[in-house]
């Protein structure tokens, strides 16, 4: 089962569908796993907070790239379908984030073994990947410097293996901040700011809370 509860998630483009999947699996002439497929047609192209991936392997074994990438890598925005793609509006998401820009520039442009598929942003040119056909197909792995890396056997394990870290409500986040606000005049500044954001960001995105639907 598809489980996001722990995560805050921004979707930048919400119009993925069916028929879009089905065209993408006909081009890589194969199926993608069922949880996978789920996340894309509910969220689009999507960021995930908190989103530090342990760069581990299923066994908790741990990849090292010093003194590049160690310990985490920052997990970026989920591939689907781009506005130049659809002609709807993009809230920011570039023509690149999609699965289909991705397919082309990494498996027929930098020779990506074609097993695989990118499915995410990862730091600088590593990505996150899933594989889709052969033996272990759904499992996802990170392209380390064109190292093929096991995170994960599946989408589901993946999202399992970032760790929770819970969204701050207002009165949180000033708690946190309590040591360097100077005045009252100073604590409304930050309290409004921080309002203000939290409104135009859910206005601005599909933003979903930790734990909705």
């Amino acid at each position: 089962m598809l489980d996001v509860t722990k995560f805050k998630i921004t979707s930048f483009c919400h119009v993925i569908d069916e028929a879009y999947i089905a065209e993408f699996e006909k081009r890589i002439v194969t199926s993608l796993p069922d949880a996978y497929k789920a996340f894309l047609l509910r969220f689009g192209a999507a960021y995930l907070s908190p989103a530090t991936v342990p760069l581990t392997d299923p066994d908790g074994n741990n990849f090292s790239d010093m003194p590049y990438e160690t310990g985490g890598v920052s997990l970026g925005v989920f591939y689907a379908a781009s506005f130049r793609e659809t002609g709807k509006p993009s809230n920011g998401l570039l023509d690149r984030d999609s699965l289909n820009e991705q397919y082309s520039e990494y498996t027929l442009d930098y020779g990506l073994d074609p097993d695989y598929i990118p499915i995410a942003d990862g730091h600088a040119n590593n990505i996150f990947l899933m594989k889709v056909k052969g033996e272990g197909a759904g499992g996802i792995y990170y392209w380390l410097n064109k190292r093929y890396c096991l995170l994960a056997h599946s989408f589901e394990a993946f999202l399992d293996k970032i760790p929770y870290e819970k969204e701050l409500n207002v009165d949180e986040y000033l708690e946190s901040v309590k040591d360097v606000i100077r005045n009252e005049k100073d604590y409304e500044w930050r309290r409004n700011r921080f309002l203000e954001d939290y409104k135009e960001t859910r206005e601005q995105y599909q933003v979903k809370e930790q734990g909705e639907p």
